[in-house]
């Protein structure tokens, strides 16, 4: 069996789709038509069927697993341009498939993560009257803010980095002909020229990216939230760092398990080796353990809060009706953890055994968000009834159908666009 060109690797997931990609195709729409159904019912029945409420009397708890998704998704997005960007800037070759991957995964991840956001306003003119009124005073819109300009300078680095990738193929008919149009508006005042000697576009965007991550993943959070107090451990300074290792574990997580789906769909393993799948997977532990140890230490400083709301959450977490959540979450993770580390410790690699303990490890993550975020709410400073919480189905169909839609604009990706990158210089020596 002959080698496969690097063409043949960048055109490997352009082949005719086969039944069981239809299928999939399928099976996403049908989610994603259900998370419509989910916004259109709570948009014509109202915010109160997801059985959010304000603070007071009635015990309500105002934010759910809507927030956690947008936090998670958020993180997603961080982490995964994060590691496309160093990947770039540092050369590592082999690992240029794997920032392929990351650079599609940002836009998709900042863009359901928004729709979050929506899902959670309840009715889209507010989402206007936030804009026009923004409330600067509020972390949460700075959050948005600096996410959006992230989310912006993505697109920018997705496009730069495909433009090589697109010309090259187009060149050699290896691209969808209907989609001639769409590859002309990318390539718009292209030259060969620009993807020759050191630093390219894309080079220097990542370098941008890298500048711009520790402001949005570790600086500016916790100098906003830090001083509030307003949530269990959201005060001090540790939980900047902690969001930025959540960033890099989430997205690490996500590129890996993406890798090795499209690994077994469609053969690469020539691109998706086993020995850096295994490498990957083993930084992807090591940013799993810096956010475990993290969310520790954030805990712990809620133990010795001046406002007595803060320690008493900070009990309930580990002694009351919180603590299963909180085992349950810290299993989720430490368990993948310790598997990728040991896989590579030991030479050994199972492709079925990285993507079921990746997938959990991002469900452990996305636990660990929501009920730190909820179990705060749960418990107000003011003498008000415990608040009492439980996700509906709404905010689960919108959670399913955000994954499924970020699953479906993949596949649309997989047959129009080149899903694995290379270096130019070894697709020059193809020719």
């Amino acid at each position: 069996m002959s080698t496969p060109t690097r063409s043949d690797q960048r055109t490997a997931t352009l082949v005719d789709p086969s039944p069981r990609y239809y299928a999939m195709l399928a099976v996403a729409g049908l989610v994603v038509l259900a998370m419509v159904y989910s916004f259109v019912t709570v948009l014509t029945q109202g915010h109160g069927v997801t059985g959010l409420h304000n603070w007071g009397t009635g015990g309500g708890v105002p934010w759910g697993l809507d927030i956690g998704a947008f936090s998670w998704w958020s993180a997603m997005g961080v982490g995964a341009i994060a590691l496309s960007a160093i990947i770039r800037v540092f050369r590592m070759d082999e690992y240029r498939p794997y920032a392929r991957i990351g650079e599609l995964l940002t836009p998709l991840a900042f863009g359901v993560g928004f729709l979050h956001i929506v899902f959670d306003l309840g009715q889209p003119f507010r989402v206007l009257n936030t804009l026009i009124y923004l409330p600067l005073q509020s972390p949460i819109a700075w959050d948005v803010i600096l996410l959006a300009g992230l989310g912006a300078i993505s697109v920018v680095y997705l496009v730069a980095s495909l433009r090589k990738d697109v010309y090259d193929l187009s060149e050699r008919d290896a691209l969808p002909t209907a989609l001639d149009p769409i590859y002309d508006a990318l390539l718009t005042g292209y030259e060969p020229s620009d993807a020759e000697g050191g630093k390219d576009l894309a080079w220097w965007l990542g370098a941008l990216v890298l500048v711009f991550i520790p402001v949005v993943g570790g600086g500016v959070v916790p100098l906003l939230w830090g001083p509030l107090g307003v949530n269990i451990n959201w005060f001090g300074a540790i939980q900047g760092p902690t969001f930025l290792a959540a960033s890099m574990t989430t997205g690490a997580a996500a590129v890996l398990f993406v890798g090795c789906m499209l690994r077994y769909a469609y053969g690469l393993d020539d691109v998706f080796t086993d020995r850096t799948l295994r490498r990957f997977g083993a930084v992807t532990g090591a940013f799993a353990f810096t956010y475990l140890l993290g969310t520790f230490y954030e805990i712990q400083t809620g133990t010795f809060a001046a406002d007595l709301a803060d320690p008493n959450v900070t009990t309930l977490v580990f002694e009351g009706p919180l603590a299963p959540l909180l085992v349950l979450a810290i299993v989720a993770i430490v368990v993948p953890t310790a598997y990728l580390t040991i896989q590579h410790a030991v030479d050994r690699f199972s492709l079925l055994g990285t993507v079921l303990l990746t997938g959990l490890m991002l469900v452990g993550i996305l636990h660990q968000e929501t009920w730190l975020i909820v179990g705060g709410l749960m418990y107000p400073d003011l003498q008000y009834p415990v608040g009492e919480y439980a996700p509906s189905i709404y905010e689960w169909l919108n959670l399913m159908g955000t994954t499924a839609l970020v699953a479906l604009v993949l596949l649309v990706f997989a047959k129009t666009l080149p899903m694995v990158s290379v270096d130019p210089s070894e697709v020059s020596s193809d020719r």
